[in-house]
């Protein structure tokens, strides 16, 4: 059974689109499947870190947000460790690829919301103009790093 779930855990990670998945999306697709039998997340978890193929990332998110996780998690955003095959790592290009994406999706966020903001409340322009100023910060950074990875549109 453990051997069967590990291999049903690498198929999924093969055919993620990002190298490092949240434990509890491969378990919630393995669960929609009907494979766990009651496993609880953390024994499955447990299975991940013991076997060789897989590399486990621990839990560095926030945990007194409870509220707003359960309303991420609706849309596909999970919190907690994170796990890889070590047999997929990414190119130094692909990583790249990752960050800027990643990075230039919080950019294009942070517009938006600086377009909806409450323009009479100053902290909040403050504090957009300066997360803006930031990930505008980083996204030049990656795309000085990883020219390789930067494709200009």
């Amino acid at each position: 059974m453990e051997s069967q779930l590990t291999n049903l855990a690498e198929q999924i990670l093969m055919e993620e689109a990002d190298f490092i998945v949240p434990v509890k999306k491969v378990w919630l697709k393995l669960s929609l499947m009907g494979k766990l039998d009651d496993l609880h997340f953390e024994n499955f978890m447990i299975m991940l870190q013991e076997d060789d193929r897989f590399e486990v990332f621990e839990n560095l998110d926030n945990q007194e947000m409870a509220e707003e996780v359960e309303q991420l998690e609706e849309i596909g955003f999970y919190e907690g460790p994170r796990v890889m095959l070590k047999s997929r790592r990414p190119t130094r290009k692909e990583l790249g690829e990752m960050l800027i994406k990643k990075t230039t999706t919080i950019f294009d966020s942070l517009r938006k919301a600086w377009e909806l903001r409450d323009q009479e409340n100053e902290y909040e322009t403050d504090q957009l103009l300066r997360a803006l100023a930031s990930t505008q910060k980083l996204l030049r950074a990656l795309k000085k790093e990883f020219p390789e990875s930067y494709v200009a549109k």
